[in-house]
């Protein structure tokens, strides 16, 4: 099982994230032979129009219009100058087609560019690839970009490796689990399994509070045994003062671990008013690229 077909969304922002993911894709495309779909959806500039306040004249609107193209043009072209300076850059191949594709075992690339709403845009074109790649972003970039993190968790179906800087090549040498026997964790587990195969090290974090049945942390080990994965095991539960997030991450750095894979969005609204949102907690804190799959 590997990572074949990768989508790297790429926003065209005025800040270094698009290279972040676009290094971090590539890489994982030399590693593993995969594709990568660069993918940039420019905003219909009229849409900008129904954010507009009542009163606005005619000129107004149209001014709004105007400025929303402009930003839209200026985002397109340093998403694609970009691409193409780094597939230059990294000797990745740039084909116009998947069948195209000469060497299934080397890494290949493509921009794809689509006008419309981004979410609206990624739910859907996002179900057909093995992984989705997202660099966190903060500043005037971050409403747009939690959008987008949420869209590509929620709606795609796919799993979702988020970064806050480029990944290091052999990223998931040191892989941390955090299992809590949700059908988010199991899909997050098979998911993760090209990491976890290749891992040096994994680390199985049972995450417990007092609501859960058993979680049968063995049966997941003896699960992975039989795909060649070992992994050590260590529990935590609220009773350290804590919270789950806290402790999940206070795990993966006390086992030294470069990755740490989740399953996102495992409760219910009513449970997360009374626990928290363990996923926005760890999105939040996590020193290390976060894997996850909802």
């Amino acid at each position: 099982m590997h990572f074949k077909n990768i989508l790297v969304p790429l926003s065209g922002a005025a800040n270094d994230s698009d290279a972040a993911a676009l290094e971090s894709a590539f890489n994982l495309a030399t590693r593993f032979g995969a594709h990568v779909n660069a993918l940039h959806i420019k905003i219909d500039p009229r849409s900008a129009a129904a954010f507009v306040g009542e009163g606005m004249t005619s000129t107004m609107i149209e001014s709004v219009i105007e400025m929303a193209e402009k930003d839209g043009e200026e985002r397109r072209t340093r998403a694609r100058t970009l691409f193409k300076e780094m597939s230059g850059r990294m000797g990745v191949p740039v084909i116009t087609d998947i069948t195209d594709r000469k060497d299934d075992k080397g890494p290949s690339t493509r921009f794809v560019e689509k006008q419309g709403n981004s979410e609206d845009t990624l739910h859907s074109y996002g179900r057909l690839f093995d992984l989705i790649i997202i660099c966190k972003q903060d500043g005037e970039e971050q409403i747009n970009n939690s959008l987008l993190i949420n869209t590509a968790l929620r709606e795609t179906g796919r799993p979702v490796l988020l970064l806050d800087k480029p990944l290091a090549k052999d990223v998931g040498k040191r892989v941390a689990f955090a299992w809590n026997g949700s059908v988010e964790s199991a899909r997050a587990l098979s998911y993760s399994l090209p990491f976890l195969q290749t891992a040096e090290k994994v680390m199985l974090i049972s995450a417990v509070d007092d609501l859960d049945e058993d979680i049968h942390p063995l049966a997941v080990q003896r699960y992975l045994t039989m795909y060649g994965v070992h992994a050590d095991r260590c529990e935590i539960t609220g009773s350290s003062g804590k919270s789950t997030a806290e402790s999940i991450l206070a795990a993966a750095a006390k086992s030294e671990s470069d990755l740490l894979v989740m399953g996102a969005y495992t409760r219910s609204r009513l449970r997360r008013l009374f626990f928290g949102a363990v996923t926005e907690e760890v999105l939040n804190n996590c020193p290390i690229p976060v894997f996850m799959a909802h």
